[in-house]
């Protein structure tokens, strides 16, 4: 049992990258690069041709990530402002992640997307940053005109973050753009929680499901409530941008880094205007663009390495028993009672603190899990209490030595293993991104090509680890682990014809009357719990039959 414990905490708890299942599982590596290429899809957005897309060009001064190192090499900015500029201007956004395209319009209304400014409590500007930002807006209309009538209170700069962050940012050295120096435009906070508050809600929501007893179905409403609380905070965001770039107006989106929130905002608008990126490989090509290249930190946020505090071995103040007696109460024992629960916040919330450590995320798979792992966890830790009284037990496994914790008091007596502290840099970030995802797919179901099965795929990989694509923070880290060359891309793998025959959406294009729109309003009164995302579904049972919208999956 030692041994099994041991190797639970190596398996989880891997000191590099290299070490996940990506660099391991058998297949041939790369495919990434066939689906996205950051020029032909800027192009085929307009960029560099026509009316619309004569105003921006690409421009090359990352190459070698030296104007920011989360950015990728080639980025498009308006055509009026030179390299020079933009080395200034990213001098005035945290981790130099300046306002940048993400998205071009038909009608020359465009996304851009960037980090927060660094002006601090004694209101800092750049007049760089404040040039790139009117040229950006000015954008769309023809060179020497007069601007709009409209267009300073319809262009928008959107800080995701609730006002109170944003202010409280500059304590720090950054904050918001104040609106004295930004001409043509308003300012809109969405009051978008960040990556703590996020996981809280998550681990609430695995708690309820996990819980037992007559309260489980109170816990679990007000957990999903809260959960679905968020998600309509980030649609209602969604919605502004959308009905903006939609009426001609020009969007601005950051964050406090902009590789969290600001991915979700931009890419879901993207999803709503533009029919490509509602098929199969639009959608990777969304995904490759606004997630991988612009620097989504998908090893942080998924935890993917994993943490030796995870793993901590609490030794109680109760009467020692011998090893004969731990392992006949096996049976007895196979529910661990309170006393055998780690000792920590995220134990006491959870309440399966230690198959929360096994999984590494404390995210739905816990659940999947837990039948297997609650008895393995209690024999374990009555063998280790028993073990422990031998002065010996440490010299032969030292790995358990740095995760003992000296007793508390009587209430937590017993030994076990959990999660001694939360990481405080994993989040459902992008795990909220597939639940919005899922949101305007069933109110849109004959608008996407791909289906519900479809979006668990991609879920279960995000937590896998089996594919590169979800691997590494930004594009330099990817470029120096070589994993277009070392791993494979899901992309070739989801999109394989068998695969993407089951993903498909039977429905779609059946209302072509309503296709032709194109454009799609969130609507942030219809919202459903994820039932078949919370299940766990695990796509290795083939024998599971396909979810629909109108089967139990899709209810609420």
């Amino acid at each position: 049992l030692y041994d099994v414990f041991v190797t639970m905490k190596q398996r989880a708890c891997v000191a590099s990258v290299k070490q996940l299942w990506a660099f391991a599982c058998p297949g041939s590596p790369g495919g990434g690069a066939s689906v996205y290429d950051a020029r032909a899809e800027y192009a085929r957005m307009g960029v560099g041709h026509g009316d619309v897309g004569r105003h921006w060009r690409f421009s090359e001064a990352n190459r070698g990530f030296g104007l920011c190192a989360t950015y990728p090499p080639v980025l498009v900015v308006p055509a009026r402002i030179s390299d020079t500029t933009l080395t200034y201007a990213a001098r005035h956004r945290s981790k130099g992640r300046l306002p940048v395209l993400s998205y071009l319009h038909g009608n020359g209304a465009s996304i851009t997307r960037s980090s927060q400014p660094m002006v601090g409590l004694k209101q800092a500007r750049s007049v760089q940053d404040e040039k790139l930002i009117e040229a950006i807006l000015a954008s769309s209309e023809p060179q020497g005109t007069a601007p709009r009538f409209n267009a300073q209170r319809s262009n928008i700069i959107i800080d995701a973050r609730p006002t109170t962050n944003a202010v409280v940012n500059r304590a720090v050295g950054a904050g918001s753009e104040n609106m004295d120096h930004y001409k043509r435009c308003r300012k809109v906070y969405l009051g978008i929680d960040n990556i703590h508050v996020m996981r809280d809600a998550l681990d609430r929501l695995v708690a309820a499901l996990q819980a037992g007893g007559d309260r489980r179905a109170t816990q679990l409403q007000s957990a999903q409530t809260r959960w679905l609380g968020h998600i309509e905070n980030i649609l209602v965001g969604v919605r502004t941008i959308v009905e903006a770039v939609h009426q001609g107006n020009h969007v601005v989106v950051h964050c406090s880094d902009g590789w969290d929130r600001t991915a979700q905002l931009t890419s879901l608008a993207q999803l709503c205007l533009d029919p490509f990126y509602r098929t199969m490989r639009g959608f990777a090509v969304l995904v490759e663009k606004e997630w991988v290249s612009f620097g989504h930190q998908f090893t942080l946020r998924c935890g993917h390495l994993g943490h030796p505090a995870r793993f901590t071995v609490t030794r109680a103040a109760r009467p020692k028993r011998d090893a004969a007696d731990a392992s006949d109460n096996d049976d007895a024992s196979s529910i661990p009672d309170e006393g055998e629960r780690a000792i920590t916040p995220s134990a006491n919330a959870d309440g399966d603190a230690g198959l929360d450590a096994l999984l590494q995320t404390g995210s739905m798979f816990g659940r999947f899990a837990s039948r297997a792992f609650r008895g393995v966890q209690s024999r374990i830790s009555s063998a280790i209490q028993a073990a422990t009284d031998d002065e010996s037990f440490y010299n032969e496994y030292p790995e358990l030595q740095t995760s003992y914790v000296a007793p508390g008091n009587a209430k937590s007596a017993g030994f076990s293993i959990g999660r001694s502290k939360p990481d405080h840099e994993t989040s459902p970030v992008f795990h909220q991104f597939l639940d919005c995802v899922y949101q305007l797919w069933v109110q849109n179901p004959t608008m996407f090509e791909f289906g519900e099965r479809f979006l668990l795929d991609l879920f279960y990989q995000l937590h896998a680890a089996q594919f590169g694509t979800f691997v590494a923070n930004n594009m330099r880290e990817r470029q120096g682990l070589d994993l277009a060359a070392a791993t494979r891309s899901v992309w070739p793998w989801i999109l394989a014809p068998a695969r993407h025959e089951r993903c498909a959406n039977p429905l779609f294009g059946a209302d072509k009357g309503r296709r032709s729109a194109s454009v799609l309003v969130p609507d942030t009164q219809f919202l459903r719990y994820w039932t078949a995302l919370f299940e766990c579904y695990d796509p290795a049972f083939a024998d599971r039959p396909a979810a629909t919208a109108d089967d139990g999956g899709a209810a609420a």
